[in-house]
């Protein structure tokens, strides 16, 4: 990640094309490119690139509320839910996290669609992504210096992977 200007800025937030961006250069996700974008707000080719190969990877795509022909929205803000399930997915974890049920203790839990509980799980197990106290917070902002913790665990794991 950047910084910008002169600083990194910690608390500001990722967006959706930053987030795709870090996954593939960061967590080995497999490059991909079409000869055109399958979403309809991605015209630069190095965004496309990134979104494309995030939304190709082949355990399936890492932004799961999106579909090929609409919309992929790469400047608004990623949540930590979203976050949680892109991180895991890129992780090569989505098995862990569909696999079995999960009960979530977060004061806030009920927030969290029962579908994607495994990934908040699997995720805050792994480290990919921090709670602050009794709730996870689902719909708050996922921020740089989430996601710069959350590439470097997703590193850790990577060579824990190949030992």
């Amino acid at each position: 990640m950047c910084p910008i200007g002169q600083h990194f800025r910690p608390g500001f937030g990722v967006t959706r094309a930053n987030l795709a961006t870090a996954l593939v250069l960061g967590a080995r996700v497999p490059q991909y490119l079409p000869g055109q974008s399958n979403y309809t707000d991605i015209r630069h080719k190095a965004t496309l690139l990134f979104v494309e190969s995030a939304q190709a990877a082949p355990n399936g795509a890492l932004f799961p509320n999106t579909n090929p022909g609409g919309a992929f929205l790469p400047d608004d803000a990623v949540d930590r839910l979203t976050a949680a399930i892109a991180l895991v997915r890129a992780a090569g974890l989505r098995q862990q996290a569909e696999s079995g049920s999960y009960t979530l203790t977060y004061l806030d839990a009920a927030s969290i669609p029962a579908s994607l509980r495994g990934y908040v799980a699997v995720a805050v197990q792994n480290g990919l992504i921090k709670t602050s106290g009794a709730s996870f917070n689902p719909q708050g902002s996922f921020t740089r210096l989430d996601l710069s913790h959350a590439m470097a665990r997703i590193a850790t794991l990577a060579t824990l992977a190949t030992q």
